[in-house]
């Protein structure tokens, strides 16, 4: 058996002429290298599969391409909802209290009110049930605010008041039984709580207080056509009734009054002071002008159909004709457009809206 041979590195590198540097090699050094240096390498490299550039660079790009589709989706769908709902709120925004302060310094009395307002009955004010119902059908339509009486035309008043001269004429009927909670409760609600003020038509109180009511030349009340009497505008007595049921829901919370009825009949206007703009100057003197007081503009609105002997339609108007027959855009800031109509509501405050009528209150 021939015998294995043993090597040995004793004369290892001896015939080298260069003089030895560094340090001796160890077996780890090939794990030390800095990767990317060039310095390695590895026998086996080239038995190692290595990526495509050109498949790894349509990767990156199919990547790059769902990354800026996602960025560019998104953004439309950002832009349009914002777009979209822009348009609602302009449509249906609350009249907020914080627009009452202008950079000119200007007071509530001064805004201009973007009022879609319904019509409600003052006893739905029972800041119970029945308010519950009217808050969920003004979020339903889309109403901003809300507008019951605090004293209506035949002279009574629509919530429980408390003065001594409401007392006296047994004025309340038909209240709201808890005023100042509801408005509380519709604040909570982004809902406005508008009450109209019936000012100088009143078949109650100048039956029992001779000296507020209007006086023909015999020292007789006055009676227009229809029987109706008036409180006379230039009555302190009759002034101070109507200051005191404005102060009273104005301590309640309410802030916005819709003065109706201010104009006395044709034959005897002018013969007093009556009329919104001498009233309203009147109470912002006496109670400031932190409240907000409109003129109503009554007017209203129907669909009509007009049949032939055989039932066909020889004529028919919409509800939108009518409006844009009677109704302008633009009728000051300091009125507001107090709205009868046999429509149904829904189509009628379409209209209103379609017609870009800034401010009205629907009654049905």
């Amino acid at each position: 058996m021939k015998k294995k041979r043993f090597y040995k590195n004793t004369e290892r590198n001896q015939r080298w002429t260069e003089p030895e540097t560094g340090r001796e090699i160890d077996f780890a050094d090939k794990y030390n290298e800095p990767e990317g240096t060039g310095i390695y390498s590895d026998k086996f490299d080239y038995l190692r599969p290595k990526p495509k550039k050109k498949k790894q660079r349509k990767i990156k790009l199919k990547t790059l391409g769902k990354a800026l589709a996602a960025v560019a989706i998104g953004f439309l769908v950002f832009s349009v909802g914002y777009t979209g709902m822009d348009v609602y709120m302009q449509r249906n925004a609350m009249p907020s209290a914080s627009d009452a302060q202008q950079e000119d310094g200007g007071t509530m009395n001064e805004v201009a009110l973007n009022l879609k307002s319904k019509y409600v009955e003052s006893i739905s004010l029972d800041g119970g049930v029945m308010l519950e119902s009217v808050i969920s059908d003004a979020a339903e339509n889309s109403y901003n605010s809300i507008t019951f009486d605090l004293k209506r035309s035949e002279g009574s008043v629509g919530y429980k008041s408390r003065l001594a001269a409401v007392d006296t004429y047994g004025a309340v009927a038909f209240p709201a039984g808890n005023l100042k909670a509801s408005v509380e409760m519709l604040k909570s609600n982004d809902i406005l709580a508008v009450g109209r003020v019936y000012c100088y038509l009143d078949n109650l109180v100048p039956a029992q207080d001779h000296s507020s009511a209007v006086l023909d030349n015999n020292s007789i009340h006055y009676t227009d056509g229809r029987d109706n009497t008036y409180l006379n505008p230039d009555s302190q007595t009759a002034y101070k009734y109507i200051k005191d049921i404005i102060l009273e829901a104005y301590e309640m919370g309410v802030t916005v009054f819709v003065l109706d009825g201010v104009d006395l009949p044709q034959d005897i206007s002018g013969q007093y002071n009556d009329g919104f703009d001498y009233l309203a100057s009147k109470l912002y003197a006496d109670l400031g002008t932190e409240i907000k007081l409109l003129r109503a503009v009554n007017v209203s609105i129907s669909s009509t159909v007009v049949y032939d002997e055989d039932g066909d339609v020889i004529e028919e108007e919409s509800v939108s004709d009518d409006i844009e027959r009677k109704l302008s855009e633009d009728i000051g800031s300091n009125a507001v457009y107090f709205i009868k109509t046999n429509a149904d509501l829904s189509a009628a405050k379409q209209g209103l809206d379609d017609a870009a009528i800034s401010s009205y209150i629907l009654f049905e």
